[in-house]
């Protein structure tokens, strides 16, 4: 019976073809948890660059050290990571020349946008990236005055004193910022916030508000205004550096121009992904 048996061969070919398709599934399935895993183990090393072992990084991300330790090798393997002995591991020199590639595409986007600033409020601007409980300096436009602030270029800050830092503390939850920084932190000056409950009830302003502000917190006698950047290429803050004085003073101008900044900024990097 050639129709039986033809028939027979479809509904039998269909059947092998649908277990295929849910093995396909299972596997792109267990691809994608092995992905997300790697980048959970990354974004913990991030935040801790003065390296951690294989069981810190464990507790760190919720899963059996047996599982961190093959993922660790792969990426070790790949140059992700690295081994830098007592101190555990760190981000490896693959992944660091990844980064650099994108800073370097950032500040070449940003820069035009940051000199604006500078030029319309004329005062320093700088673009600044998270690093763990620092920020690091990335680039900057120095203004053109006699009383300006110049801060070193490649210049780490905590993340929770600076306005660029608590503009990208903001973006994350607060379960998130306590495991970061813990209960109370160092202060830098004597007007420091270092305390967590402190800090957290000035980055609910900051969430609602889409500007952080700081006086003298970081260094006495300047005050900082910052707004976050969250895009595809990563978080990086824009902050004026501004003395005290002058901020009181000229509050709604940069004010309104550091928010249209970070407007442009945004419009012209999402221009870019969508190309």
């Amino acid at each position: 019976m050639p129709l039986n048996t033809c028939g027979f061969y479809l509904k039998r070919k269909r059947s092998v073809t649908t277990h295929d398709s849910h093995a396909t599934d299972e596997e792109r399935s267990g691809g994608i948890q092995v992905i997300s895993r790697a980048a959970s183990i990354l974004n913990a090393l991030g935040a801790h660059p003065e390296g951690m072992s294989l069981g810190a990084i464990a507790q760190a991300v919720a899963l059996p050290r047996s599982t961190v330790q093959r993922i660790v090798a792969a990426l070790a393997d790949e140059g992700m990571v690295r081994s830098h002995g007592s101190s555990g591991f760190r981000l490896g020199p693959t992944l660091l020349r990844l980064v650099a590639t994108v800073h370097s595409d950032i500040i070449a986007i940003a820069t035009p946008f940051l000199q604006a600033l500078c030029n319309e409020t004329n005062e320093t601007v700088t673009l600044a990236r998270p690093s763990g409980r620092q920020i690091a300096i990335v680039h900057m436009v120095v203004a053109n005055r006699e009383l300006r602030v110049v801060p070193r270029f490649g210049l780490n800050l905590p993340i929770y004193s600076t306005s660029g830092g608590r503009a990208l503390l903001a973006l994350s939850s607060d379960d998130e910022i306590r495991r970061l920084l813990g209960e109370t932190f160092e202060p830098v000056t004597a007007d420091t916030v270092c305390d967590i409950d402190t800090l957290l009830g000035a980055l609910q302003q900051v969430r609602q508000q889409g500007v952080a502000v700081e006086h003298g917190e970081t260094l006495e006698g300047i005050s900082s205004m910052g707004v976050a950047i969250d895009t595809l290429l990563g978080r990086y803050s824009v902050s004026l550096l501004v003395p005290t004085d002058r901020l009181h003073r000229h509050y709604p101008a940069l004010h309104t121009a550091i928010l249209a900044c970070r407007a442009s900024l945004m419009g012209e990097i999402g221009r870019l992904d969508r190309r």
